[in-house]
């Protein structure tokens, strides 16, 4: 496939995903019924939409063009998810669980396709051999901080403070507003959300 062929292909992909995530309406609001499912909705079109394109695409394209392809698409993809899940404001206890089981439900979904991206293909003897899963995190660095945001999700504020000052947030991608962001998003305003804030400010990476 010609590369000015494949990237027009690689977005439209993209733009269908992004059709499909404009269906969640920004994930506001999932402790609501309605809204979960909307949401819910959205990521199982994801799913559908990425699992249509897998099965045209293997068998058709070398190994290493299928897996640089795979890997921009669904690193737009997390990448999308995430900025919305950063935007939200003042969510409920309820909310951040829902929410955690979304990121939960669409990454198990979604692990065939991480198989597929992951798996090496030896075109001198035919064999296929497993490549350690860290690998996962090279090859799509916007998963690694998805999965990160569904553990802060149900994570004490000083262990979230605690992490960024370690540096294993910034690590993964955070940036020092946007874990302020969620700080003030997720727990109500105290002297110790206060004292946290600081820290966090005081260790801008």
């Amino acid at each position: 496939m010609a590369e000015n062929i494949l990237q027009e292909q690689i977005q439209l992909v993209v733009s269908k995903l992004k059709e499909a995530l404009d269906g969640a309406d920004g994930f506001q609001n999932t402790h609501q019924q309605q809204q979960f499912e909307l949401a819910t909705f959205s990521i199982n079109q994801v799913v559908f939409i990425l699992g249509k394109v897998r099965v045209i695409w293997e068998p058709l394209m070398a190994a290493s063009t299928y897996k640089r392809s795979m890997c921009l698409i669904l690193n737009s993809f997390f990448s999308r998810i995430t900025k919305d899940l950063l935007l939200l404001d003042d969510m409920a206890a309820e909310e951040t669980l829902q929410l955690q089981r979304l990121i939960h439900m669409a990454l198990e979904k979604l692990s065939p396709l991480f198989q597929s991206v992951i798996t090496e293909i030896s075109e001198k003897d035919k064999l296929i051999k497993e490549i350690s899963p860290s690998l996962l995190d090279e090859l799509l660095p916007s998963l690694s901080k998805l999965r990160r945001l569904a553990d802060l999700f149900d994570m004490p504020l000083k262990s979230i403070t605690t992490i960024w000052e370690s540096g294993e947030l910034a690590n993964c991608g955070f940036t020092s507003s946007e874990v302020e962001n969620f700080i003030r998003a997720v727990f109500t305003d105290s002297p110790l959300r206060k004292e946290c804030l600081w820290r966090i400010q005081s260790t801008k990476t």
